[in-house]
């Protein structure tokens, strides 16, 4: 009993800390606060909605009691099962809504079905909302998630049905909520598409039939007497068209509002992120018109990209998109950096001081972000954009500056100036940052790093490349640069090992194929005929 007591006291002991002193727990104590107050409202409004149900008092203090411990229960599994980082404050509003949501349109549909029609009660299963709930949380949160999310709406809505429904009534509820909820979870966790949602609620409808049927057989003999005097046909057709009715519009309600929520809650859904990725994107067609050789990099950033988010763990159809639009602030100045400049010796840096081309290409992050936002971009491709120089420096102009700073200053030193030359300010060649602040950030950061590294070897060895990227990961994790990234110190090594395969791959080489035979028999012919033809020019 003691060892129970103590472990419900660690669960929530950390609703009783005092202030802290830093600002991540003091964000940290704000967001247990939200969701401890999101989890009374959520109770509150289930109680309410469980008190409701027209029934003695004695019963709905029962069901208010169910609720209230069926929510302890959640918020233990949810301790002990969640993921790294959990549910942030948006996300759990999310999920707690859509439970609300769920709850409440299922005693609608319940209250209406009963009164509608009274011979039929039984087939009331056929026609709740089972997929509302988890499919909105697996599509735009995650799988495991929309399981939970399941779960929820299976314990809360056993409580929903009158009095006069019998237990194994309530059994089959519990059955068919969960298996169709689970399911829901599992086939919209992952879509590609958009119509992928409409084809979820045909597949969800057939379960419901095929299992509400069978139950309801079992269960139910106002349907086996309909089924002795010769009515199966009409009943099982209004079975199975309230059933993929049901699910067919609740397809349609979550496609729907899927752009709506993802808007109003700050997420975006696997399917947003393909269509992000899409080349016929309109600042991607820009790029690709008006910076090609910025356009080709970014394309070498995504493949980074995406193999090392593969290889950590980490959102890799994000990593890949944030990799893609990294650099579009590029694009107000494409003909200032290098991968846009065909001839070197012809760069226009080279009528600009130090201090002005570094504007430029510090400059280039600001535009990306100004950009992104006119084309009104996730805000994690913006964060990306902000983050992936971080506070590293413009070394090459910097390094210029200083050179001439230098060379300023030992000529005044000797008597052959007038002027002392003013310090370099190192603030003009820093990039403003921040660091990243998430892994895919991180991943985007040093894939652009590696890439543009690997562009000033020449014909590199595999040796080449495994020291050229040894030595960036080195130079920005002694700078900090990955201290708020989140990635671990096995996260980077497999990144490196990620980031050499695919620079290995990128950059193999070809054999020499030999000459045609033909060319080679063409050639000989049209050197002897030149031959010939020189000393009849002699005699002429």
């Amino acid at each position: 009993m003691t060892e129970t007591i103590d472990m419900f006291d660690a669960i929530f002991k950390r609703f009783r800390r005092k202030a802290a002193d830093t600002a991540a727990d003091k964000a940290m104590q704000r967001s247990q606060l939200h969701h401890l107050l999101l989890s009374l409202g959520g109770v509150t409004a289930l109680s309410v909605l469980v008190y409701s149900v027209p029934d003695d008092s004695s019963l709905s203090i029962y069901r208010i009691l169910w609720v209230i411990l069926s929510s302890l229960s959640l918020y233990v599994f949810y301790i002990f099962g969640r993921r790294q980082g959990g549910l942030t404050f948006r996300t759990a509003l999310l999920c707690v809504l859509t439970i609300l949501a769920q709850m409440f349109l299922s005693h609608a549909v319940i209250s209406f079905w009963i009164k509608s029609f009274p011979d039929m009660k039984e087939l009331v299963l056929l026609a709740l909302p089972y997929m509302l709930a988890p499919a909105v949380s697996a599509v735009l949160i995650n799988r495991s998630t929309g399981v939970f999310v399941a779960l929820s709406c299976t314990m809360y809505g056993a409580v929903l049905f009158p009095v006069d429904f019998s237990l194994p009534f309530v059994a089959d509820y519990i059955v068919l909520s969960l298996l169709t909820g689970v399911l829901s979870a599992g086939i919209c966790g992952h879509l590609q598409k958009r119509q992928q949602l409409l084809y979820a609620g045909f597949k969800l409808g057939a379960v419901v039939y095929i299992c509400a049927v069978l139950l309801i057989c079992l269960h139910s003999r106002s349907l086996h007497a309909n089924i002795s005097g010769g009515g199966v046909s009409f009943n099982l057709f209004l079975a199975a068209l309230v059933t993929f009715g049901v699910n067919f519009l609740l397809g349609v309600i979550v496609n729907g509002v899927m752009p709506m929520l993802e808007s109003i809650f700050r997420v975006s859904t696997h399917i947003t992120w393909l269509e992000w990725a899409d080349m016929n994107h309109p600042l991607l067609k820009k790029l690709q018109m008006t910076a090609p050789g910025t356009f080709h990099h970014s394309l070498c950033v995504q493949r980074l990209a995406e193999s090392a988010a593969e290889a950590v763990g980490a959102d890799v159809t994000r990593a890949g998109v944030c990799g893609l639009y990294h650099d579009i602030g590029k694009l107000n100045n494409p003909q200032y950096f290098s991968e846009n400049i065909a001839d070197q010796s012809l760069s226009p840096h080279a009528e600009l001081t130090p201090e002005g081309s570094a504007r430029i290409i510090t400059g280039h992050v600001l535009a990306g972000v100004e950009l992104a936002r006119e084309y009104r971009l996730n805000h994690k491709i913006i964060e990306a954009i902000r983050e992936h120089h971080g506070v590293t420096t413009a070394y090459f102009f910097l390094r210029k500056a200083q050179d001439t700073y230098d060379e300023a200053k030992r000529r005044f030193d000797e008597g052959l100036s007038d002027s002392c030359p003013d310090e370099v300010d190192k603030s003009i060649f820093t990039y403003a940052g921040p660091i990243p602040q998430c892994r895919e950030s991180g991943i985007v950061s040093m894939a652009d790093a590696v890439e543009s590294a690997t562009r000033s070897l020449h014909h590199p060895t595999e040796a080449d490349i495994r020291s050229m990227i040894d030595g960036i990961f080195k130079g920005r994790i002694l700078d900090g640069h990955l201290q708020n990234s989140g990635l671990t110190l096995g996260d980077i090594a497999k990144m490196k090992e990620s980031f050499f395969t695919t620079l290995r791959t990128m950059n193999h080489n070809r054999i020499a194929y030999p000459k045609p035979r033909e060319t080679d028999a063409t050639e000989r012919l049209v050197e002897k005929r030149a031959a010939t033809a020189e000393p009849d020019k002699k005699t002429a």
